[in-house]
């Protein structure tokens, strides 16, 4: 059986750890905002934070500041898949989903018309997530899982097509202001939202989209909402980690959020709380939560 590697991109929020222990290979993304000096700053979106820790990152954001996100550029893509390519290993690239980011696009054009005439012998195979953070990540770490119990490329890439709307995202965000500064919030709308306490709950659509299918009044009401919709979507809790990924969150508000899990799915094999990467969280905001699990199939398309 030929080796391949798995790569995702910086929407995958896996940690340095996760994706060394899994050999799990990733395709930056980038970010840049003008800081109020009128200075330009532009960094990879690294998963491993080494040009700012996460409340360097979001109290960038704090400041008022406005966080442009950017898709894996070709030359990034040229580096990290070359990098296996020239290894002679073929390639599962999990996207971040394609109503997010248009790499995945221009993954599969440089796969038909560029690596395939320069690596013949080698194949990419990609899969469109449909989701991003460790709903993405969960699946790079179980086709990890496949892979090293001899698992081919192609019955990997055919299972997870097959289930990805099984992985499950609840998310609510402290603030309706970033969403605002990055254009998927309507001025009026949150400033209302945030003078009332509206929180929406956001869930990932069938089509891959962040979609506020709720709206709960007040912080507490909105964790609670989230840890209840966990509950009547989540499927066999005592055979996976539940992942509580949250962007520089208030201590007690991590505390509040995994307690109400708890409360509520006592049975998770695990917990994780983990940091909300570099690109999610700067479009969401700092106090951001989400949550991600295997549930349900989703069947809600936004609008």
């Amino acid at each position: 059986m030929a080796k391949f590697a798995i790569v995702g991109d910086s929407t995958c929020d896996l940690t340095t750890q996760m994706r060394k222990e899994r050999n799990i290979d990733y395709a930056r993304m980038l970010v840049s905002w003008t800081d109020k000096n009128k200075k330009d700053h532009e960094i990879y979106a690294s998963l491993d934070w080494e040009v700012l820790s996460p409340k360097e990152y979001y109290d960038i954001l704090r400041d008022g500041n406005r966080i442009i996100t950017s898709q894996v550029t070709e030359q990034e893509f040229d580096e990290v898949f070359g990098r296996h390519l020239k290894a002679g290993e073929d390639i599962l690239y999990i996207s971040c989903s394609s109503a997010l980011s248009a790499s995945v696009n221009l993954a599969r054009r440089l796969a038909a018309d560029k690596y395939s005439k320069e690596f013949p012998n080698n194949k990419i195979v990609i899969v469109d997530s449909l989701i991003s953070c460790m709903g993405q990540g969960s699946m790079l770490l179980h086709a990890a899982d496949l892979r090293d119990k001899g698992v081919s490329i192609d019955d990997i890439a055919k299972e997870l097509e097959e289930t990805k709307l099984c992985y499950n995202q609840v998310a609510t965000v402290e603030s309706l202001e970033y969403l605002k500064r990055a254009g998927r919030v309507k001025a009026s709308k949150a400033f209302f939202g945030n003078l009332f306490g509206v929180k929406p709950i956001l869930i990932s659509d069938a089509k891959g989209n962040n979609y506020a299918i709720e709206k709960a009044k007040g912080r507490r009401n909105a964790l609670s909402r989230v840890a209840e919709m966990i509950k009547e979507s989540v499927v066999k809790p005592e055979d996976q980690v539940c992942y509580v990924l949250h962007a520089d969150a208030k201590p007690e508000d991590v505390e509040l959020m995994v307690s109400k899990i708890k409360e509520l799915i006592p049975n998770f094999k695990d917990i994780k709380v983990m940091t909300l990467g570099p690109i999610i969280g700067g479009t969401t905001g700092p106090g951001t939560f989400g949550i991600f699990f295997f549930g349900k199939k989703v069947t809600v398309v936004g609008e």
